[in-house]
């Protein structure tokens, strides 16, 4: 059970096999085991990772060495990521070995990543498991500081992609080891309880991050506490974390937010650290350096945030935690730190090289009363955030919402304020500092914002309207006491607002209005002149809007709410989805939102625009984006499948050039995945169509003359760019690689004109999409070989036998292999077909079968593949199975029982009918 081979092992194999069988043979004495084992660890140890990965990959495998040697070999494989630069080379060694990847290298149409998803998939699993008997949390803080690092973009091109994919996807996106010790909504409750634990993967790979922010939102181990030892300066305050950390922390957010941007994750990771970033984002001594390294980061981090919170269809639960949000950081507008009584008190500074940094502060940061200005500015920056969420039109119920409640606790502390004062019996502790400073944000804001939203600040004319009733009421009640003078005019600045809103009818608010207008009355023969006059103005108003004000029209039906609810969803999705610089996890949420609709069968939705829509999307570079585009097809499909088809299969073929190659491949995997989701519905006109766009793509008669065009301007640049080195090298210009080995350099010549042959010449299709065409035809023969007619499978036979026969080029193997594949398909679906006792009217006879036999068998002896050629056989023999079972006479189903022997009883009958005999059962010797 020695690894086979012995003569071509590589050295390095050979050494770790005898020295293995030195240290663990059993038929060898123990301590002979036991003196042999330090120098096999030695061996181990001291080669280097990316010349043991490849070696005993080979090793492990079933049946390559005995069991008692197979054990240690998988130990130390497992043990490798933990080496220096152990991580990378894992990642570059799984990304270098997985077979996507050699089919996935970046296009000349425009860049793309290298990396497949598929291959991101087996390097997460990979390393997202700790090896067995060894705690998570030891794994993971071994690999952490690794997978950090490439998150930092400290390693090869494209592994901080890998290293997001890796800790968002596989690592925290599981349970038991992602899990944070705190929900969201916990947290916006408690915002200045910054300090929870979670699990093993959440310890070693967010806290580390989030701590560089926020300090208190995790207690550092032991051994951390060790390992940094803080330089304490006299007369100075102690710096906790240094503006680089700070800045990497917030970058690191970003990367892992935008290369796996989950909306459910990067919920769990901002909203801890909510105050914290509107800390940063907000920050007044900023210059040009500070905003694009702290500010702008952070503001987008909080915009994302946002963003998200309306995630769930209920609006009333969207607009509680949205407002949540905004109500938080209006509540904790001068954030600077966090003072909390148990932990350690910090604060935001400036550091000597202009950044932010966090260090510690002995007074609490919140209590102080802010200075005027502090506040102003704060305000202008809120109000600026507020500026950017007005962007999308859906957040003006937010940005209502929470002007309103503004307005309901100024009037209301203000009535307040303004009674007479009670006699207390005891004396109770009060921060008037504080109370005063929350008031004068809120007064401060609440004026900005009218300034800022004058049409946006009602979105529920009934809320204001009672509101404003409330207050004019109580006014009229003081018989004008002079204690309404701050709230009468902005009730009626809120009053003029709602009337010459376009949008207001009026129509159901009549009790409230006559009570207004009463109101109104008796404040206009008050004694202020100047809120008399707008109290008469305010009364013309009423009349004017009430005699132009006519009744609606019965017949024409309302929405329900439920299809206003949908409405408003779709709106925000579509904004998510279309805006120019919204964030993945925000475009991802758009398309979780659409899905929901799509799910429960939202009349609003229109079918031809959503097929743009993820058209479009398809175009995204986010492979994550794509994918779940891809997703949305088939969920449409299952309820337009017809209308998808067709819509899939125009844009593939793509007759006016529109669409770049990436764009088509997914176009043309969409395709490939409805049609096996809606076998059924592959029939009559749909499959005729898709079939024959297959066909037209798949042939050699497509031609694209701006593709053509586009080429040949590229290479006339070419040729003038070697002419012009030729000139200044006076000859031929030297080529770099051809110092390379003999060998090496032909395979990479192959490959690179095998590559190559794959583009468009001359205006013909790209070998890749013809490729692709070939294969979706092959799988749709197969999931209902009955809806296709017989002209179109017998014309698909022929294109596949002609590929075969006609197109023998290296750098045409991919299409062979399709072309052979799709006659397999072919053959599986009639003995399916039979099988199923289906009657197709068609299938290989006579002489068709024979030239199908002699063309692959010539193919099998001929051709310059190794997998077509495998391929040929595979379909040899399929056919010749195929022919055996055509021989065998068709088995009926089996009969139900009718009679036991001796006994006068059908069982297959059941009861008897009224007129006649019941069964009996009769005693016989």
């Amino acid at each position: 059970m020695e690894a086979s081979g012995g003569k071509n092992r590589p050295p390095l194999m050979d050494r770790i096999l005898q020295s293995g069988k030195a240290a663990y043979d059993p038929d060898l004495p123990e301590e002979t085991r036991r003196q042999n084992q330090a120098p096999f660890k030695t061996l181990l140890d001291s080669t280097k990772s990316l010349a043991l990965l490849p070696v005993l990959t080979v090793l492990v495998q079933p049946s390559r060495t005995q069991p008692w040697l197979r054990a240690p070999l998988i130990s130390a494989l497992a043990l490798l990521p933990l080496r220096p630069r152990g991580v990378q080379n894992t990642i570059e060694f799984v990304l270098s070995i997985h077979p996507s990847s050699r089919l996935n290298a970046p296009s000349s149409s425009g860049e793309r990543s290298g990396i497949s998803h598929e291959a991101l998939n087996a390097a997460s699993r990979l390393l997202s498991s700790p090896p067995g008997g060894m705690a998570p949390d030891h794994w993971f803080s071994g690999i952490g500081p690794q997978l950090i690092s490439l998150l930092q973009g400290e390693g090869e091109p494209e592994m901080d992609k890998a290293a997001a994919f890796i800790i968002g996807f596989g690592i925290l996106g599981r349970k038991q080891y992602g899990a944070p010790g705190m929900r969201f909504d916990s947290f916006l409750r408690h915002p200045l309880i910054g300090a929870y634990t979670g699990m093993a993967g959440w310890k070693a790979f967010v806290e580390p991050i989030l701590r560089s922010i926020d300090p208190n939102t995790a207690p550092r181990s032991s051994r951390e506490a060790s390992l940094e030892e803080p330089i304490i300066t006299l007369g100075a305050p102690n710096m906790l974390v240094s503006s680089e950390e700070v800045a990497k922390g917030i970058k690191n957010l970003s990367t892992l937010l935008t290369s796996h941007p989950h909306p459910s994750l990067a919920k769990r990771l901002l909203g801890p650290i909510l105050l914290p970033l509107w800390a940063i984002a907000s920050w007044h001594q900023s210059d040009e350096t500070t905003k694009t390294n702290f500010c702008k980061p952070a503001r987008r981090l909080l915009s994302t945030l946002v963003q998200l919170s309306p995630s769930s269809k209920d609006s009333s639960e969207t607009g509680k935690l949205t407002s949540s949000i905004l109500s938080t950081i209006l509540q904790n507008l001068t954030f600077r730190g966090r003072s909390d009584p148990n932990k350690q008190c910090w604060e935001y500074a400036v550091a000597k090289d202009g950044g932010i940094q966090i260090q510690e502060s002995t007074s609490s940061v919140q209590d102080s009363l802010p200075v005027l200005g502090e506040i102003d500015g704060a305000g202008d920056r809120f109000i600026s955030l507020l500026e950017m969420l007005a962007a999308t039109p859906e957040f003006d119920v937010e940005i209502s919402s929470l002007f309103m409640s503004l307005c309901s606790k100024w009037f209301s502390q203000n009535s307040k304020s303004k009674q007479a004062p009670k006699i207390s019996t005891r004396i109770e502790p009060i921060n008037q500092d504080q109370n005063i400073g929350t008031r004068l944000i809120e007064a401060k804001v609440m004026q900005k914002m009218m300034t800022a939203f004058p049409d946006k600040l009602v979105s529920d004319s009934h809320q204001v309207l009672e509101l404003v009733h409330q207050v004019l009421a109580a006014a009229v009640s003081s018989n004008g006491d002079l204690n309404t003078e701050d709230t009468v005019p902005v009730a009626l600045s809120l009053l003029n607002i709602v009337l010459t809103s376009p949008s207001f009818k009026g129509t159901s608010e009549t009790k409230t209005l006559d009570a207004i207008q009463i109101s109104l009355h008796t404040i206009s023969r008050m004694g202020n002149q100047e809120t008399s006059i707008t109290a008469q103005n305010l009364l013309l108003l009423l009349k004017f809007r009430t005699s132009i004000n006519e009744p609606e029209n019965p017949t024409i039906s309302k929405p329900t709410d439920q299809q206003l609810e949908d409405r408003k969803t779709y709106n925000l999705a579509i904004s998510y989805l279309t805006t120019t610089d919204s964030p993945p996890p925000v475009r991802a949420q758009g398309l979780e939102l659409i899905s929901n609709l799509i799910r429960a069968s939202s009349s609003i939705l229109d079918i031809q625009a959503l097929l743009v829509l993820f058209s479009s999307l398809l175009q995204d570079s986010e492979e994550y984006i794509y994918l779940r585009v891809i997703q949305s097809f088939i969920q449409l499909s299952h309820r337009h499948p017809k209308a998808v088809m067709k819509d899939l299969i125009d844009r593939y073929v793509d007759p006016s050039e529109d669409s770049e190659l990436d764009q088509r491949l997914r176009l043309g995997e969409a395709l490939l995945q409805v049609i096996q989701e809606n076998p059924a519905a592959f029939s009559s006109e749909a499959a005729r169509s898709v079939c024959e766009g297959l066909i037209f793509v798949a042939s050699r008669r497509g031609y694209r003359p701006k593709t053509e065009q586009e080429q040949h301007k590229r290479n006339k640049l070419k040729r003038k760019k070697i002419q012009e080195a030729e000139e200044v090298w006076d000859g031929p210009v030297p080529q770099l690689d051809e110092v390379l080995e003999t060998e090496s350099h032909e395979d990479d010549e192959i490959l690179s004109q095998i590559t190559s042959g794959w583009e468009s010449k001359r205006g013909s299709e790209d070998a890749r999409v013809r490729a692709s065409a070939i294969s979706i035809l092959g799988s749709a023969i197969e999931a209902n070989i009955a809806g296709i007619g017989s002209r179109l499978l017998s014309t698909a036979v022929d294109l596949s036998i002609h590929i075969l026969t006609l197109e023998p080029e290296p750098e045409k193997g991919i299409l062979r292999r399709a072309a052979i594949l799709l006659v397999m398909h072919f053959i599986k679906a009639l003995d399916t077909a039979r099988a199923e006792g289906k009657k197709l009217g068609f299938g290989f006879v006579g002489r068709s079968l024979e030239d199908v036999q002699r063309i692959l068998g010539y193919v099998e002896e001929t051709d310059n593949d190794g997998l077509v050629k495998q391929h040929a056989r595979d379909v040899i023999e399929g056919l010749q199975a195929w022919q055996m079972n055509a021989l065998l006479p068709e088995r009926d189903a089996p009969s139900e029982l009718r009679e036991l022997a001796g006994l006068s009883v059908n069982p297959g009958r059941g009861n008897e009918t009224a007129g006649g005999m019941r069964p009996r059962i009769e005693e016989i010797e």
